[in-house]
């Protein structure tokens, strides 16, 4: 409505009725009509507004499909541990016949007591904290004190989950065979060919299991984000990389400018710098094996359990050729040491991106951001994504540049590691 800045006039009191103000009275001020002021329109952020419950829903669903680690084998021993696995909460043990691992629903079927609050007996098996039921490595009820002498029904039963140990880990399936989408991934150089190895400490990260992934393969951040470490702040360039998707992989390979962080800088301040020769191998959908990490003839293999969908448990560990490096252990300790200040930063950004959930997000790519485009895309085939949701665009092609000199010397990261 457009301004007035008139008075407006009095209304006369009625006639014969005695004026309510006195005539010495102030005048009131001027009634002023100001102009409508529209609300501000505030920055929405890219991807803000999407119907995060159904990505929720495709996430879950899909991963629910897959082996994920929910623990180190070093951790689970005789007494029950808690797990979480896409929110369903496991207790995992080991039954005093067994060599082997069982994991239940951590639910009493009784009252819905977590029966990882519980105890393992003499016999091996689970007793719940609250009425010392008893339960078998697969869920069966074997014993209610309160009633010796009665048939336990079949009924009566925890739900039992399929579990299996590999490469220093314990995986479980919340599916059964019938419906996964895959065998458990096998690494092969601590499961077949034996490799002196070290599991890493585990790291639960507020973030998505494919946000962490993504991470590990981005190589366009190392110079920027790992200065400190095995990052070159000198070498920004990433140049041009071919990708291929191979059944349940993803592969890639870069020759980076690495940098030694165990070295200490020379005369001139800076570490010595070589050529390190990385391959990658993303094993649908969570967990990547990457060769030449720690130097030539290292194995890495990292996998990210998501504990809801929009957290995650990372496990990771490293294996090394002893034809290169020898059959002594491994200096567990010192990997840790460099590994530690290397996820600190990553896990710094990956949990502070928005939105959340990598479907969520309408986010720009470039021709450096190959491999993550290229593993989005393996998701959204495998059904990570609800089917509603725009493609992934292709990245924006830059020109090749000049390859490096491969006579550069080959940086290794695991020197007097043993």
């Amino acid at each position: 409505m457009p301004s007035d800045d008139r008075e407006h006039p009095a209304v006369p009191p009625t006639a014969g009725a005695p004026s309510p103000r006195a005539a010495s009275a102030p005048r009131l001020a001027l009634v002023r009509t100001l102009p409508a002021v529209p609300a501000p329109r505030l920055p929405v952020l890219p991807g803000e507004g999407a119907d995060d419950a159904a990505l929720d829903r495709a996430f879950t669903a899909a991963a629910a499909r897959y082996w994920h680690p929910v623990a180190r084998s070093v951790d689970v021993r005789r007494q029950p541990r808690a797990a979480m696995l896409l929110g369903v909460p496991l207790v995992l043990w080991r039954p005093v016949a067994s060599n082997g691992v069982s994991a239940l629903v951590d639910q009493c079927p009784h009252r819905g007591v977590p029966l990882s609050s519980g105890t393992v007996d003499e016999d091996g098996r689970l007793r719940c904290a609250y009425h010392a039921w008893a339960f078998a490595g697969d869920g069966r009820c074997v014993e209610v004190p309160q009633q010796p002498d009665r048939r336990i029904p079949d009924v009566v039963a925890a739900r039992r989950v399929r579990a299996a140990e590999g490469a220093g880990l314990v995986w479980a399936c919340l599916v059964e065979a019938a419906d996964e989408a895959r065998a458990r991934p096998r690494f092969p150089e601590i499961e077949d060919r034996g490799w002196p190895h070290h599991v890493g400490a585990v790291q639960d990260w507020s973030a998505q299991a494919a946000r962490q992934v993504e991470n590990f393969c981005d190589i366009g951040h190392f110079s920027v984000l790992h200065p400190d470490t095995f990052g070159n702040p000198r070498v920004r360039t990433v140049d041009p990389y071919p990708v291929h998707r191979d059944g349940d992989t993803v592969r890639a390979e870069y020759h980076y400018p690495a940098v030694d962080p165990l070295a200490a800088p020379g005369p001139d301040g800076r570490r010595p710098v070589g050529e390190t020769h990385l391959r990658y191998r993303i094993e649908l959908p969570f967990g990547v094996w990457l060769a030449g990490a720690h130097g030539p003839g290292s194995v890495m293999f990292v996998v990210s359990a998501p504990t809801t969908a929009t957290t995650l448990r990372l496990f990771w560990m490293s294996a090394f050729d002893p034809a290169v490096h020898g059959d002594g252990p491994v200096d567990g300790a010192a990997l840790q040491a460099v590994e530690d200040r290397i996820w600190a930063p990553d896990r710094r950004i990956v949990e502070s991106q928005r939105p959340v959930r990598l479907f969520a997000a309408n986010e720009v790519h470039r021709a450096f951001d190959a491999l993550g485009v290229a593993y989005r895309r393996a998701l959204r085939d495998l059904g990570f994504a609800p089917s509603t949701l725009p493609p992934t665009p292709t990245p924006t092609p830059t020109p090749p540049a000049p390859t490096r000199p491969t006579s550069a010397p080959r940086v290794s990261l695991v020197r007097h590691m043993r």
